[in-house]
């Protein structure tokens, strides 16, 4: 952003925002871009999102579950915690055979598009299915799905079976399997495997979900000290 644009968004006089910028800049929050003269985010951002996930207690105890996880399906394993209406994913395993073409670590998709996100909102607190479905729900694909009471009957199938999956709802060909690390009976975060759908068939679903399964009760009882 430009310094008037931020002035603007946050209603000061352009000097004074011009005066704040350069001091975060000098710290390395921020920095100039020198050919448009607009302001982006900084590398010791990285640094700083980093000191804050690892202090997030779930992180450090659900990392072994996240490798045993990884090996034992040669997929992609991931931890995601909520915020607010999204998910938002804080570490990730892969194996070493598999090509990854980006990390997941840092990004952020609707509760309801996701399988991370289904186990969060089914496992959470009871007041959050009615407020997820009073929202304007994104079709992030054409699978994605919107409708109320379609997700109502996601969410209690997800609590029978102890896991949720995502087919092509969050992207095209990509299939998630998520189960909840619950902690005092509410889902603290989420634990899921990744890969494309000619991995992932719908006939492993259920296998695969068992061993998430295993994966985040294994995380539990880190988290509760057994």
């Amino acid at each position: 952003m430009s310094v008037g644009e931020i002035a603007r968004r946050l209603e000061i006089h352009p000097s004074t925002a011009s005066r704040l910028l350069g001091t975060i800049a000098a710290g390395g929050l921020i920095e100039r871009d020198p050919a448009t003269q607009r302001f982006r985010i900084g590398a010791r951002v990285v640094g700083l999102a980093a000191a804050a996930v690892d202090r997030l207690p779930v992180v450090s105890q659900a990392r072994p579950q996240l490798e045993h996880l990884s090996a034992v399906t040669a997929e992609t394993a991931n931890l995601a915690i909520r915020d607010g209406f999204h998910v938002v994913y804080v570490d990730q395993v892969t194996p070493a055979q598999t090509v990854v073409m980006a990390s997941w670590v840092g990004r952020r998709s609707p509760v309801h598009a996701s399988s991370s996100g289904k186990v969060l909102v089914a496992f959470g607190d009871p007041t959050l299915e009615e407020a997820v479905v009073r929202r304007a729900l994104e079709a992030v694909t054409p699978r994605t799905i919107v409708t109320p009471a379609k997700l109502r009957q996601v969410w209690a199938q997800t609590r029978r079976q102890g896991y949720a999956t995502s087919s092509g709802e969050l992207e095209d060909g990509l299939v998630t399997i998520a189960a909840p690390v619950m902690a005092d009976g509410r889902a603290v975060a989420a634990i899921s495997v990744s890969g494309p759908a000619f991995r992932l068939p719908q006939r492993d679903l259920p296998r695969l979900g068992h061993d998430v399964i295993d994966a985040a009760r294994a995380a539990s009882l880190r988290m509760a000290g057994r």
